[in-house]
């Protein structure tokens, strides 16, 4: 069993630390883009990985990456390549087509899960400035080749 966090748009304001300190207990975090300058200590969490944003231009992270914990795969972008504002049709395609049933992704500030063409679509909403509610982030557990998630509002 394997858990993971999952959080996105942090924009180089602090991470809050009931997020950090589940980041840091966690087998793997994964950060989605637009902030990567301002991730402090989550960065010393072995499982870390990340994608660039829209805003988080001259890194060396790469914009899109294929994850595999224990038997699911998860496909993380940050979203504004597939303009996922507007409709996540393609980010659905491109999951298939890296072979992941899992698409992360951020970009609009608002959390969001739905299922296209077979492939789960999670957005974990903004870790800061969300467009609705509050900051959050998504927690999954994942066993073998089954998972859960939920949604962590602070």
């Amino acid at each position: 069993m394997k858990t993971i966090v999952v959080f996105s748009d942090s924009h180089g304001f602090p991470l809050p630390k009931k997020l950090v300190d589940v980041a840091l207990e966690s087998d793997y975090v994964f950060f989605l883009g637009d902030g990567l300058g301002g991730l402090g200590d989550v960065l010393l969490n072995d499982g870390f990985h990340a994608v660039r944003g829209n805003c988080d231009a001259y890194c060396g992270f790469p914009e899109e990456e294929v994850v595999q914990v224990e038997n699911v795969k998860f496909f993380l972008t940050h979203g504004h390549n597939y303009h996922v504002k507007s409709d996540r049709l393609s980010l659905s395609y491109r999951a298939q087509e890296v072979g992941a049933s899992v698409a992360l992704y951020g970009h609009t500030h608002f959390a969001l899960e739905e299922t296209e063409q077979n492939v789960l679509l999670l957005n974990p909403g903004a870790i800061s400035s969300p467009i609705i509610g509050t900051p959050s982030y998504v927690y999954i557990v994942v066993n073998g080749d089954k998972f859960t998630y939920k949604l962590v509002k602070l």
